[in-house]
C-alpha cells in the first residue's frame, strides 16, 4: 500500500518541508504522521502476534486489530493534507485588511469562523489517534511477548501524537472571542487528553517495570 504526503511529497521532502520557513507542514502534520508511525509499530508487533500457537486465544482480535491499523494509517496519512488545508482559509483570513472600523468588524467575524474550523482537524486527529491507543495497549497487553518493548513504543509514540494534536486545538480556541465556545472545544480535548494520556502511561510504566 503506497501513500502520498501532501502532494505526492516523499518522506525525505516532507522532513525537509516541515523544516523549512512554509507554513504547511507544522505540528499538525507532524502529528498525523507520528500517528501513522505509532499505528504501524503496533501492526508489527501484531503481525509477530498472529499466527503463532501460543496466542490463539487472541487470533481473531489480533486480526481485527491489523485491518483497524491499516484504516486508522490511511486516515492520518489523510489527515497530514487536511491540516495543512484548513490551514490556509485562517491564513487568508489573517490577512483580510483592518483600515477601518467596518473591515475591522468584518475580519474580525472571520476570523472568529476560520479559528474553529481550524479546531476540527485536531480535534478529529486527536479521536483517532485515541482509537489507536487502544489497539496499541492491547498489542502490549495479549499481543507477542517479544514484542512488547514495540508496542509500548507504539503508545509512547501515539501520546506523543496526541499531546501534539491537542496544542494544534488549543493554540486556535485561545484565540476564539466567544470564551464559551472555546471552552466548550477545550473541555472535547481535555477529556481525550486525560483518558488516553492516563492509559498510555499506565501502560508504559507495566512494560518498564517489567523491564529492569
Amino acid at each position: 500500500m503506497e501513500y502520498i504526503l501532501n502532494g505526492g511529497l516523499t518522506i525525505d521532502e516532507f522532513i525537509e518541508k516541515l523544516g523549512s520557513k512554509e507554513p504547511v507542514p507544522g505540528g499538525g502534520g507532524a502529528a498525523a504522521l507520528s500517528a501513522a508511525i505509532g499505528i504501524n509499530l503496533c501492526k508489527m508487533a501484531v503481525n509477530y502476534t498472529v499466527g503463532k500457537k501460543k496466542y490463539a486465544d487472541v487470533e481473531e482480535q489480533m486480526q481485527e486489530i491489523l485491518v483497524k491499523c491499516d484504516a486508522l494509517t490511511a486516515d492520518f496519512i489523510g489527515l497530514i493534507q487536511k491540516d495543512a488545508d484548513a490551514f490556509l482559509p485562517l491564513s487568508r483570513a489573517y490577512s483580510l485588511p483592518a483600515d477601518t472600523e467596518l473591515e475591522k468588524a468584518q475580519k474580525d467575524a472571520v476570523l472568529e469562523v476560520e479559528l474553529e474550523n481550524a479546531t476540527r482537524v485536531p480535534l478529529e486527529m486527536m479521536g483517532k489517534i485515541c482509537e489507536a491507543i487502544e489497539l496499541a495497549v492491547t498489542a502490549a497487553e495479549k499481543g507477542s511477548k517479544l514484542m512488547v518493548s514495540d508496542s509500548a513504543c507504539a503508545v509512547s509514540t501515539l501520546e506523543s501524537a496526541l499531546r501534539c494534536a491537542s496544542l494544534n486545538v488549543f493554540i486556535n480556541t485561545k484565540l476564539m472571542k466567544n470564551k464559551e465556545r472555546a471552552m466548550a472545544i477545550n473541555d472535547k480535548a481535555f477529556k481525550m487528553l486525560d483518558s488516553y494520556c492516563k492509559r498510555s502511561d499506565e501502560t508504559f510504566k507495566s512494560v518498564y517495570e517489567n523491564m529492569i
